[in-house]
């Protein structure tokens, strides 16, 4: 399972692979599509895990405030 933080360096790579001049203009585009992909995953995924935090607090909230009013 990829999290935001490999996405993020494999989209640092597939950048790099990108600007080497040992590259075809076709595999240039193919590779900063790639590196652009993982790097809109990384930002999914921190917003996900984000999401995911805050939730947990909420519950977290919402079960002291339920045993504090019994």
């Amino acid at each position: 399972m990829f999290d935001a933080a490999s996405c993020q360096e494999l989209a640092i790579a597939y950048k790099d692979l990108a600007q080497s001049s040992d590259h075809s203009a076709e595999r240039a585009i193919l590779l900063k599509n790639i590196a652009r992909s993982f790097a809109g995953l990384a930002n999914q995924l921190d917003r996900l895990a984000a999401l995911t935090r805050d939730e947990a607090q909420r519950a977290r909230g919402g079960l002291s405030e339920t045993r504090s009013a019994s």
